[in-house]
């Protein structure tokens, strides 16, 4: 009886030492993919976010100089309103911001709204009721689908 129970354990044995010798390069090979892909992966997010991030700073420059620059950098076309001031500057420090964002701070700073009028052109002005209405028709910018940016 005993030497029954030894042979099937010695059989069991020797078809998991087959098994193993079978899928154990196959599964060290897949670990090693993963492994690799994984760590290069990092590293490019890290890089992409990193450069979509910047930082930005105006010195009293004219506020339609800046957010023309910045949306430049966008590849968008700026166009003003005719009641948003040449004279009006800006000072601004922005550490770690997407473009976008700091478009965005500039508007709310200087009570800006911008709407978009065709694909990548933008028109801004003063944000206040009467314009809100003139302007109503267009799609406020940046669209609410890319919210939380």
């Amino acid at each position: 009886m005993n030497a029954i129970g030894i042979y099937r354990r010695n059989e069991v044995g020797m078809i998991i030492r087959q098994y193993l010798k079978t899928f154990a390069p196959a599964l060290f090979l897949l670990l090693c993919c993963s492994i690799s892909a994984f760590a290069q992966s990092a590293p490019e997010s890290q890089r992409s976010r990193q450069k979509d991030l910047t930082d930005v700073t105006f010195h009293t420059i004219p506020v339609k100089v800046a957010i023309d620059a910045l949306g430049s950098q966008l590849n968008l076309n700026v166009i003003f309103d005719d009641a948003v001031k040449d004279s009006d500057t800006l000072t601004i420090m922005l550490k770690d911001v997407t473009i976008e964002q700091a478009i965005k701070i500039v508007l709310v700073a200087k009570r800006l709204q911008a709407r978009i009028i065709e694909e990548k052109k933008i028109i801004v002005f003063p944000d206040h009721e009467a314009n809100r209405q003139k302007y109503g028709q267009y799609e406020l910018w940046p669209a609410k689908s890319d919210a939380n940016k």
